[in-house]
């Protein structure tokens, strides 16, 4: 018994150091505003309540691209990336490269939240012309609270996460609501909708330019705190066995005032698109 709980603790050891190095790992040019989070979420929005496995470790490993722009607010469309490694021990502690680092502590049939850390990959001024002469935003640690909960069909999803390892250094509000259901034996439906709130420091960082950026040529612009943006999307999850599956997303998003009135922005609507196949075990 102590041979197989020493085994568990180092796998799990092993893949917290795999979760947390993995964002630091991808090439720079890929990863600014990679938003796994959302991208991806897709992969993890059917989970089976048995997947055949045994012992505390449930995991997801999934591997796909997504369609999406340079920067948020750009007009110009690229491919990126998507790896997905998702590991829950008991339900209780997760590792995802989708939902952060974090702890069901108050865990329900229906109901789980508690703390979280989770990852904005900022922006370089040379992804664009556009952000030619605006400083970096660096790799950024977000610590907060998150909820989901269930009711019937419907699911309802908020966070707060303040950065804290110096990135943007500002404060983010998301709420969601999603419906799902089965469309046919093997094939899982689901609608939502989004919105985040920012504050002025994300703001600033994100969408300002300031008369000190003299290498810009963009026109001077403060942005304050207030909604970022709206969007929606449908998911489409194909079960092809109980544990391989293939996950497909469309999103649309219309960023708000502060954020479509910036200079920076080239455009305030788009559409971003994600398909990944993945293994539950």
């Amino acid at each position: 018994m102590r041979g197989i709980v020493g085994t568990q603790r180092r796998r799990f050891m092993s893949v917290l150091f795999l979760v947390l190095a993995l964002p630091l790992t991808q090439p720079s040019a890929e990863t600014k505003y990679n938003d796994w989070e959302l991208w991806s979420a897709a992969a993890n929005a059917v989970l089976p309540a048995k997947r055949g496995a045994t012992g505390p470790f449930r995991m997801n490993v999934a591997l796909g691209v997504a369609a999406a722009p340079e920067f948020l607010g750009s007009d110009t469309l690229e491919t990126k990336p998507l790896p997905l490694l998702d590991v829950n021990y008991a339900g209780t502690l997760f590792l995802s490269t989708q939902q952060g680092v974090g702890w069901n502590a108050w865990r329900k049939r229906t109901l789980r939240a508690g703390p979280r850390i989770t990852f904005d990959f900022g922006r370089e001024a040379a992804d664009s012309p556009v952000l030619d002469g605006l400083p970096d935003i660096e790799f950024g640690t977000e610590i907060g609270l998150f909820f989901e909960s269930f009711v019937a069909s419907w699911r309802f999803k908020g966070d707060i996460r303040q950065e804290v390892g110096g990135g943007h250094g500002g404060l983010l509000l998301n709420g969601e609501v999603a419906w799902g259901n089965r469309w046919g034996k093997d094939v899982s439906l689901i609608l939502g909708a989004r919105a985040t709130y920012m504050d002025e420091t994300y703001a600033e960082s994100y969408f300002s330019v300031s008369s000190a950026n003299s290498a810009s040529s963009l026109a001077t612009y403060e942005a304050v705190g207030g909604f970022r943006d709206i969007n929606g999307y449908a998911q489409f999850v194909y079960d092809i066995s109980q544990s391989l599956y293939v996950a497909t997303e469309l999103r649309g998003t219309l960023l708000l005032q502060q954020a479509a009135d910036s200079p920076i922005t080239e455009s305030d609507a788009f559409v971003t698109g994600s398909v990944m196949v993945g293994y539950r075990f």
